[in-house]
């Protein structure tokens, strides 16, 4: 009789327990970085994708030594030994993309709606890859270039600094502020004609008067545009967001300049040879 009793209370708590149980809703795509292996139910607009993250570090190197880069306060030496600071500097980057070992290519997911200028003068609508992030030295934080869901081994990646394609000639005013193309500084943008400055900076010749005025460099058009390229050992595993790690050298950036004596001309023309060399990648990581 109490082995029944037992048995009949077991049944009940089951009872109760299934009674007040709610199926829970989840992700159970594997490939989403928010896979919910405890879910009943799969709900698939919960899923969130793996991202591309970019983080720029900053230094400035020296044969003995490798610095920190700063903005105004501190002093740097040219080859010729002219003294000279950084006011400002920043840049565009599109077009990154991420190879595999058999040569292929992955691509950021996410595409951007411009509206631009046909050959007649007619505003017409144009989808581009939105694979587009802006810069500033001096800022480490990871940019989000975007979704990207397919797992490989990697081989190198590649970015243009500067802003490729026909997003460079859309028209600005179109594109949302918050996204990194978005019209948010008149210095950033030349016209119509010539789209977006790949390249702003601002240098101090004289470091020595307290009323110095910054030369300004605002480099663009496609015949500035530059491409990095860098070999990358990994691996892209699904549901995890990769970071990528790399690091700017300015020294390399700015290698060969002569702030005495060159003209913003030959200064533009030396600092757009050496962009490739100035990067170089410190790291992947999967989040």
């Amino acid at each position: 009789m109490r082995i029944s009793r037992i048995i009949a209370g077991i049944i009940l708590l089951l009872t109760l327990w299934s009674g007040c149980y709610e199926p829970q809703d989840g992700c159970l795509d594997l490939e989403a970085v928010n896979y919910n292996f405890a879910a009943d139910n799969n709900a698939p607009e919960d899923c969130e994708y793996p991202e591309v993250r970019v983080q720029f570090t900053h230094v400035y190197s020296t044969p003995d030594t490798v610095y920190n880069f700063r903005l105004r306060d501190s002093v740097y030496l040219d080859e010729a030994g002219n003294p000279f600071t950084v006011n400002a500097f920043e840049f565009f980057i599109s077009g990154f993309e991420l190879q595999r070992t058999d040569g292929a290519y992955l691509n950021i997911e996410e595409e951007l709606d411009v509206y631009l200028f046909d050959n007649d003068g007619n505003v017409v609508l144009q989808m581009v890859p939105d694979n587009f992030g802006f810069v500033r030295a001096g800022n480490s934080s990871s940019i989000s270039l975007g979704t990207l869901r397919e797992a490989a081994d990697l081989q190198s990646l590649r970015f243009f600094v500067g802003v490729n394609g026909q997003a460079n000639v859309a028209i600005a005013d179109s594109i949302p502020l918050s996204h990194p193309l978005g019209l948010t500084d008149s210095l950033l943008y030349f016209n119509r004609d010539s789209g977006y400055v790949y390249q702003f900076i601002e240098l101090f010749r004289d470091t020595t008067a307290a009323d110095t005025i910054p030369e300004q460099l605002r480099i663009g058009t496609f015949a500035n545009l530059q491409q990095v390229q860098l070999p990358v050992g990994g691996e892209k595993i699904p549901g995890f967001n990769l970071k990528v790690v790399i690091q700017i050298d300015y020294s390399k950036w700015l290698a060969g300049i002569n702030v005495a004596t060159d003209s913003n001309a030959e200064l533009q023309q030396i600092i757009v040879g050496n962009t490739a060399e100035a990067f170089s990648l410190q790291e992947i990581v999967l989040e």
